[in-house]
């Protein structure tokens, strides 16, 4: 999996490539927590590219948010494509984060 950074204010838009998976997840998890610990506090993750995500790629997003309990941290989803929406919607993803159309709509959410 790739992960790129793009900056948009003081939202962390994190563009994933590939799979999301238990091989990829570690390091993916790494970056995150960094991030994190950097005080970033508000992320957009964009799936539009994200061609699979395995239930360890899924633990990294709640570690993620565990994480910035504290800190009023907000993470929210954007642009999944059929297979990702079908995996979210088996563990009801929903209900614990937000799920959009676009990075558009995140940003406006967001702001």
């Amino acid at each position: 999996m790739r992960l790129s950074l793009v900056r948009e204010n003081d939202i962390a838009i994190l563009e994933l490539k590939g799979k999301l998976d238990a091989t990829t997840s570690k390091q993916f998890q790494e970056d995150f927590t960094k991030l994190i610990e950097n005080n970033e506090t508000k992320f957009i993750i964009d799936c539009s590219q994200l061609t699979y995500i395995s239930s360890a790629g899924l633990r990294v997003f709640y570690f993620a948010a565990k994480k910035m309990e504290n800190t009023n941290g907000e993470i929210v989803f954007c642009s999944t494509n059929p297979n990702i929406k079908r995996v979210f919607d088996i563990v009801d993803f929903a209900s614990d984060f937000q799920i959009l159309s676009d990075v558009d709509e995140a940003l406006e959410i967001m702001k």
